[in-house]
């Protein structure tokens, strides 16, 4: 049965930004009616490339979501409830924290937390860049959160393990991360570079700790002829405090339809972020068969089967051991590219996400039936554990 579907976001850049165009468009395309609301921050596209990205039939509103804590918080509050109670929707999909926390509260004030969905997109509190307290805090506020209802929904299994432990077993599942790979093809490419290139896809911030990928750069180049170039751009103020531009090609923004040629170019990608949810970047890499080094955190240890589809690095002794190791031997880059690209084409395909996404939207449309006619609750969904990593 065609629903209407509410997607909430504070955030709408990076990962989000691509989760959310996959997954509404997929579901308009389905026939299901579609409505975007969002906010408006400095990594927001703009609106004629918002258009562009999304299906012509999907309507967007914009309700203005701050990223910190404040007194703003209760305006936004007030405008969110009005907006759903003007869409009527059948489900909310709220993404990312903020909009998962107003939207918690504004559903709980409507009664119809039970057509909820919420999708972290990475924790808050596992960011590097903020105290243990503030962590801490953040845990309290989504436990909290959690208990107002809705279904939490990690888009990876160490990110749904995580609020199993910390907030509860109910309520929680996955649906990992998903990309097109009709961009991306079917057989294996064969490199044969005489200067190895090792790259790495993202925006140049913090969280992505691009001066590690600068000291492997500057380590690796003066040992061997090799090219490191960093796919993405970034504020002029991080690039030069972090991005080494004598070992370091910066490309600049690249479209999706040119980052897949360019990746398809390189011979080793390397993620060495501080923190992540799912990496959208690190499961394009692999569709498009590079083996990868990436830091062994969250995300990461949920796309690369270590030694199989690449390395999962604990320091930055590791990250150079395992980079170079790649470097030297250009069969184990072949088997584990092949690896990787088999992985990815079996795991992370936008139908599988889609389907995902429907069997949990169906199982609250039954849930929320059952209470409008007053009759007892079906079964409790909960988290399988079985798998998760330990």
């Amino acid at each position: 049965m065609k629903k209407k579907i509410v997607h909430v976001t504070e955030a709408l850049g990076g990962g989000v930004l691509h989760c959310v165009v996959l997954l509404a468009n997929l579901q308009a395309r389905a026939g299901d009616d579609i409505v975007i609301v969002h906010s408006i921050r400095p990594d927001t596209p703009s609106s004629d490339r918002l258009d562009a990205l999304l299906d012509a039939r999907i309507k967007r509103r914009v309700i203005s979501m701050h990223t910190g804590i404040g007194v703003h918080d209760f305006a936004a509050l007030v405008r969110l409830v009005v907006q759903l109670m003007i869409e009527q929707a059948d489900i909310v999909h709220l993404h990312s924290s903020k909009a998962g926390a107003l939207g918690r509260i504004a559903s709980r004030l409507l009664r119809i937390s039970d057509r909820v969905v919420y999708s972290p997109h990475g924790f808050a509190f596992l960011r590097r860049d903020i105290s243990s307290g503030k962590a801490r805090a953040l845990i309290s506020i989504e436990r909290w959160l959690h208990k107002l209802g809705g279904v939490l929904v990690g888009c990876s299994r160490s990110e749904a393990r995580y609020a199993a432990m910390l907030f509860s077993p109910r309520r929680v599942v996955v649906v990992e991360n998903a990309i097109d790979l009709r961009g991306f093809g079917t057989n294996a490419t064969h490199r044969d570079n005489a200067t190895p290139t090792i790259c790495t896809s993202a925006r140049v911030t913090y969280q992505k700790a691009p001066w590690r990928f600068s000291a492997l750069a500057a380590s690796l180049s003066n040992r061997r002829k090799v090219r490191f170039i960093w796919l993405g751009g970034g504020e002029a103020q991080s690039v030069e405090a972090w991005i080494d531009l004598r070992h370091v090609e910066l490309s600049g923004w690249i479209d999706a339809d040119s980052l897949r040629r360019r990746l398809s170019a390189c011979d080793v990608f390397v993620l060495p972020s501080l923190w992540e949810g799912m990496p959208i970047a690190l499961i394009e890499a692999q569709a498009a068969g590079l083996p990868a080094v990436a830091s062994r955190i969250v995300g990461n240890r949920d796309v690369i089967v270590h030694g199989v589809t690449g390395f999962l690095a604990n320091n930055d002794s590791e990250l150079f051991a395992y980079t170079r190791r790649l470097l030297d031997d250009a069969s184990l880059r072949a088997k584990m590219g092949a690896a990787a690209r088999e992985q990815a084409l079996a795991r992370f395909s936008s139908e599988r996400f889609l389907d995902g996404f429907a069997k949990i939207y169906d199982a609250l449309s039954n849930t929320a039936a059952y209470h409008r006619r007053g009759r007892a609750r079906p079964r409790r969904t909960t988290a399988h554990m079985e798998g998760y990593d330990r």
